[in-house]
C-alpha cells in the first residue's frame, strides 16, 4: 500500500497525540505524588506483536521497556487468549520490566473484531511492601527483599477486575489506598488509549492502519540510519565508575566500546563489572532503555519514540553483568547504575558528535524516602491512631557544558526527568518541614562553557520517629562528572545528618532504615555539570554574569 509523506506525518501526529492524552488520563487520576507531582510514569501504544508506535513524553528510563516486558507478556498469556477488556500486568525485573514498584499493565485494542494495536502504562508505585518503605534498599542481596513480585497475569479479565490479584497487593504494601488508586489511573490511562486507536481505526480502516503504522516506524528507522552512516566508520570506548557502598568495596565500572560500521551502532558491554551483592544491578530492560535514550539523544533528538528508532541499534550485553545480572540478583536501586549507563554511552560517542554532545552530567541522583507514622496531634485519625505516611523525593544536579552553552542548573539528566517534588506536597502529605531548597554556588565545572550547578535541600523530621533511606552517588573525585575538551570535572555529591541535639555528620552515599527523631535535619546535595573547553576562554561577560548571579564562590 502506498502511504504519502504527509499522510504518514500526519498518522505519526495523531498516534503520538494519542498517548499524550493517555498520559494526561493517568496523572491527573493519580493518587500518588510521585506520578502526578514527580511524573515518574510513562504511556506507550504498541502493535500487538509488542513493538512500540508511539510514547509520551515523560520519564526516557521507560523508552526500552514497554517492548521487552510486552514480549515477555506474550509468552506467558499468547495474544490467541487476549480479551476485550483484559488487563495484564507484571513487575518482574527479569521478564521484561525494570524494579519491583515500577508496574507494567497492558490492554489490547480490538478493532473489527482483531487485536490492531496494545496500549500501556507503566507508573512507580510508592510502595510494593519489602523491608523498607518505598520499598527500594541499595544494600538488599536478593529479589525477594524488594517487595510483592507480580507475574504476567490477567488483573482485569474481559472487564471484570480480578479480586484476588487487588487483595493480595493491598495486603503486601505499605499503602493499599495510594496503590488501588494508582491502578486505577494506569487503568484509566489504557482506556483513553483504547478510544483514541479505535476512533483512528475507524477513521483509516484496519489494513491502512497496519500500513501507516509500519511507515512511521521505517521512517525512524531510515532517518537514524542516515545519521549513523553521515559519519561513516568510527570507534569510541568510555568508562563511568560509581560507588557500590555494600557489595563491593572498589567502584561499578561501567565500560562500553561503541563501532558504527555503515548504517548501525553497535554498543558493546562486556568489559563492564560483573553483577553485585546489592540491589545496584541494573536488569536488561533498564539497560536497553537508557542506550536507546542516549543514541537518540544524539542521532534523533527532535524525532518521536518508536521501534524504528532502535532498529539499528545492536546492544551486546553478556548475562552476568550488573547491566544483566542473573535471577535473583537484587536490582531496586538500578536507577543509579542506569544513569551512569547512559552517560557512559553519551561519553563513547561525544567523540564523534561533539556539536550534539555535552560534558557529563549530573548522574548523582539523591533519592530521600521516608515513611511512618505521623503523630503530631493535628494528624492523629478521629479513631485516635495515627496515619502512615509515605513520601519520596528526587533531587536535581547539573547538566554538562555543551558547544554553545552553559550546563542547565538542578534538571534531573539522562533517563530521570522526575520533577522536584514541591515543598508545599511534601509538607502536605508527610510530617517534613522543606527547610531549603538551593543552588550550590561554584558546582558547575569550569569551562569556556561552564557546567550546571548543583542543588541542595534541607528536610527536618516532625514526628516523632520516622525511617529514612537515601542514596546517592557521584561522591568522589574519581566518579565526579567528567570535564570536555579541558573543561573541568562538576562538584560532588554528598549528605549530612544534623540531629537535633547535636552536630552535621556525613552520611555514606548509601544509607538504609535510618531511625530519625523529631527535629533532626537531613541535607542531600547533587552533582554539578562538567564543564566544556578551556576555562581561560570563557567570555567576560558570563564570568561577570556567574558573579552577579553568585554562580560562583565569592573570594
Amino acid at each position: 500500500m502506498n502511504i504519502d509523506p504527509i499522510d504518514r506525518d500526519t498518522f505519526q501526529h495523531e498516534i503520538v497525540s494519542a498517548a499524550e492524552e493517555m498520559s494526561m488520563a493517568l496523572r491527573r487520576s493519580a493518587y500518588s505524588s510521585i506520578i502526578w507531582d514527580m511524573y515518574d510514569y510513562a504511556c506507550g501504544l504498541l502493535l500487538p506483536d509488542g513493538q512500540m508506535l508511539a510514547q509520551a513524553e515523560t520519564i526516557p528510563a521507560q523508552l526500552g521497556i514497554m517492548r521487552l516486558a510486552a514480549q515477555h507478556m506474550l509468552e506467558a498469556i499468547p495474544i490467541a487468549q487476549w480479551r476485550e477488556g483484559d488487563v495484564m500486568v507484571c513487575n518482574d525485573p527479569y521478564r521484561g520490566c525494570t524494579h519491583t514498584p515500577d508496574i507494567v499493565l497492558f490492554s489490547p485494542v480490538f478493532h473489527a473484531g482483531e487485536i490492531i494495536a496494545i496500549a500501556s502504562t507503566i507508573a512507580h508505585h510508592i510502595d510494593v511492601g519489602g523491608k523498607v518503605p518505598g520499598t527500594e534498599a541499595a544494600d538488599s542481596r536478593e529479589i525477594f527483599e524488594e517487595g510483592l513480585i507480580l507475574p504476567p497475569l490477567k488483573l482485569v479479565e474481559a472487564g471484570q477486575p480480578n479480586r484476588a490479584i487487588f487483595d493480595i497487593i493491598a495486603a503486601n504494601v505499605r499503602d493499599p489506598k495510594a496503590s488501588a488508586g494508582d491502578l486505577r489511573a494506569q487503568i484509566a490511562g489504557c482506556q483513553t488509549g483504547i478510544r483514541r486507536v479505535q476512533s483512528l481505526a475507524r477513521r483509516y480502516g484496519a489494513e491502512r492502519f497496519k500500513a501507516l503504522s509500519a511507515a512511521v516506524m521505517d521512517y525512524a528507522e531510515n532517518y537514524v540510519r542516515r545519521s549513523l552512516a553521515a559519519i561513516g566508520q568510527a570507534r569510541g570506548e568510555a568508562t563511568v565508575l560509581i560507588e557500590d557502598g555494600f557489595g563491593a568495596a572498589e567502584p561499578i565500572a561501567i565500560k562500553v566500546r561503541a563501532m558504527i560500521e555503515r548504517d548501525r551502532l553497535i554498543l558493546d558491554f562486556t568489559d563492564t563489572s560483573a553483577q553485585r551483592d546489592c540491589g545496584l544491578n541494573c536488569p536488561p530492560a533498564s539497560t536497553h532503555s537508557m542506550v536507546h535514550f542516549a543514541v537518540k539523544a544524539l542521532f534523533a533528538p527532535s524525532l518521536p519514540q518508536n521501534e524504528g528508532c532502535n532498529r539499528p541499534v545492536e546492544i551486546r550485553l553478556p548475562e552476568g553483568t550488573v547491566l544483566s545480572p542473573r535471577r535473583p540478583a537484587a536490582v531496586s536501586v538500578r536507577h543509579l547504575t542506569q544513569q551512569a549507563l547512559a552517560d557512559a554511552v553519551l561519553k563513547a560517542l561525544t567523540p564523534l558528535v561533539p556539536a550534539a554532545a555535552a560534558a557529563g552530567c549530573h548522574v548523582s541522583f539523591p533519592t530521600f524516602a521516608a515513611g511512618g507514622l505521623d503523630d503530631r496531634p493535628g494528624a492523629i485519625a478521629g479513631n485516635g491512631e495515627p496515619g502512615y505516611f509515605l513520601i519520596s523525593d528526587i533531587i536535581g544536579g547539573g547538566m554538562g557544558g555543551y558547544p554553545g552553552g552553559d550546563g542547565i542548573p538542578a534538571v534531573d539528566t539522562h533517563g530521570g526527568n522526575c520533577a522536584l517534588l514541591s515543598a508545599e506536597v511534601v509538607e502536605t502529605m508527610s510530617p517534613i518541614r522543606v527547610l531549603r531548597s538551593a543552588l550550590v554556588p561554584g558546582s558547575g565545572g569550569p569551562g569556556e562553557f561552564r557546567g550546571g550547578l548543583a542543588m541542595e535541600r534541607d528536610y527536618e523530621i516532625l514526628a516523632s520517629v520516622c525511617t529514612v533511606s537515601g542514596y546517592f552517588q557521584q561522591a568522589e573525585p574519581e566518579t565526579a562528572p567528567w570535564g570536555w575538551a579541558g573543561g573541568g570535572p562538576g562538584g560532588l555529591a554528598g549528605c549530612w545528618l544534623t540531629p537535633a541535639a547535636g552536630v552535621a555528620q556525613a552520611l555514606a552515599s548509601k544509607h538504609i532504615a535510618l531511625r530519625l527523631r523529631r527535629g533532626d535535619v537531613i541535607r542531600y546535595r547533587s552533582a554539578g555539570g562538567g564543564g566544556w573547553g578551556d576555562p581561560s576562554k570563557r567570555a567576560a561577560e558570563a564570568i561577570t554574569a556567574d558573579r552577579e548571579a553568585g554562580y560562583v564562590e565569592r573570594a
